[in-house]
C-alpha cells in the first residue's frame, strides 16, 4: 500500500516536471509566433522615399530648365513672351490669379511650361509627402519605430484632411476628381484606425495585414490621379514643342539655317528625354499598388519584401533627370 502511494507520488513529480520543461520549451516558440519581423516596413519606407526624393528632384530640375530656356528666349529678343507672364486677377474673386487665356486655346498652353510644371512639382511633392507619411505610419505600427506615439483616429483625421487639400491642387491641374472624394484618396481610412487600434491592442499580424488591404483601394486611386497628373505635363510638353519646331523647320527649309537646325535638335532632344522621364515618374506610381501587395506577402510569409519594381522605376528616375541637366546645360559651357 506504502509503495503504490510512494509511486504516485513519484509519478506526479515526474509529470509535474516533464509540464514545466514543456512550458519553458513552448514560450519561446509562442513569442517567436507573435514577433513581427519589421524590416519589411522599413524596406518600404526606404523605397518610398527614394521615389519622393527622385521624383521631387526631377521635377525640380524640369522646372529650372523650362524657366532658365524662357528667360533666355526673351533676353534673345522674342519679346512675344512676355505676355504670357502678366497674370489675370478676376474682380469678383478675392485673392485668386491666372495666367492671360491663350489666343487659340485649341493648340496653345495656358501658361507657360515651367509654370505648368511648378504647379505640378508642388502637387506631387504633396503627394509624396503623404506616401512617405504613410510609410512612416506603417512603420510606427508594426514596432519598429518605437520613438513616434500615435493615436489611430486622430491620423485617419490628418489623412482626410491632406486628401481634401489635395483634391483642390489636382483640380487645378486639370485631373478629373468629379467622381473622387477625400475618404477616396485617405490612405489611411477611419476603418484602418479601428483596425489598428485592435491591432495595437493584441499584436495579431493579420489584423497588420488587414489594415494594408484596406489601404489597397485608397492607394489605386492615389497611383492613378498621380499617373492623370503626369499625363497632363507631358501633354502640355508636347504642346509647346509643337508650337516651337515648325519655325526651326521652316528656317531650315528655306534658309538652310544650321543655326536653327542646332535648335531643332536639341529641342528634340530636350523633348524625349522629358518624356521618358516624365514615363518613369508615371510608372513609379504605377508601381505603388503591387507594392504594398508584396509588403502584405512578405509580412503573411514571413519572408524579405520585394520591391524591386518600384526601386528601379526611382532609380531609373535619378539617371533621366541627370542626364537632363546636363545635356541642358552643356551648351552654355
Amino acid at each position: 500500500m506504502q509503495q503504490n502511494q510512494l509511486y504516485r507520488r513519484t509519478n506526479r513529480r515526474i509529470y509535474r516536471g516533464l509540464y514545466l520543461v514543456g512550458l519553458i520549451l513552448l514560450l519561446p516558440a509562442c513569442a517567436a509566433v507573435n514577433q513581427l519581423d519589421t524590416q519589411p516596413f522599413q524596406d518600404y519606407q526606404s523605397a518610398i522615399s527614394t521615389l519622393k526624393n527622385e521624383s521631387d528632384q526631377a521635377l525640380q530640375a524640369v522646372y529650372q530648365t523650362e524657366l532658365d530656356q524662357f528667360k533666355a528666349k526673351i533676353t534673345g529678343g522674342d519679346n512675344a513672351l512676355v505676355p504670357q507672364l502678366l497674370i489675370n486677377f478676376p474682380a469678383d474673386q478675392d485673392f485668386v490669379w491666372a495666367y492671360p487665356a491663350p489666343s487659340d486655346p485649341s493648340t496653345q498652353p495656358n501658361k507657360p511650361l515651367f509654370a505648368s510644371v511648378a504647379d505640378m512639382r508642388q502637387t506631387l511633392s504633396a503627394m509624396n509627402t503623404q506616401l512617405l507619411d504613410y510609410a512612416g505610419l506603417l512603420l510606427a505600427l508594426s514596432g519598429a519605430d518605437s520613438s513616434t506615439q500615435f493615436d489611430p483616429a486622430s491620423e485617419a483625421q490628418k489623412f482626410d484632411g491632406a486628401a481634401s487639400s489635395l483634391l483642390g491642387q489636382l483640380n487645378t491641374l486639370g485631373v478629373k476628381t468629379t467622381a473622387v472624394t477625400s475618404k477616396d484618396l485617405a490612405l489611411f481610412s477611419t476603418i484602418a484606425s479601428n483596425l489598428a487600434k485592435a491591432y495595437l491592442e493584441n499584436k495579431r499580424s493579420e489584423l497588420l495585414t488587414q489594415i494594408l488591404q484596406e489601404g489597397m483601394g485608397p492607394l489605386q486611386k492615389f497611383a492613378d490621379k498621380a499617373q492623370e497628373a503626369m499625363v497632363i505635363t507631358a501633354l502640355n510638353a508636347e504642346t509647346q514643342y509643337q508650337n516651337q519646331s515648325p519655325g526651326f523647320a521652316r528656317n531650315v527649309i528655306q534658309n538652310n539655317d544650321s543655326s536653327a537646325l542646332d535648335s531643332l535638335l536639341t529641342l528634340n532632344d530636350q523633348m524625349t528625354q522629358q518624356l521618358d522621364l516624365y514615363k518613369n515618374i508615371y510608372n513609379g506610381y504605377g508601381a505603388l499598388p503591387n507594392s504594398q501587395l508584396q509588403l502584405i506577402s512578405a509580412i503573411k510569409s514571413n519572408q524579405q519584401v520585394n520591391l524591386a519594381e518600384l526601386i528601379n522605376y526611382a532609380t531609373n528616375i535619378k539617371q533621366q533627370y541627370e542626364t537632363l541637366k546636363a545635356n541642358t546645360a552643356a551648351p552654355n559651357e
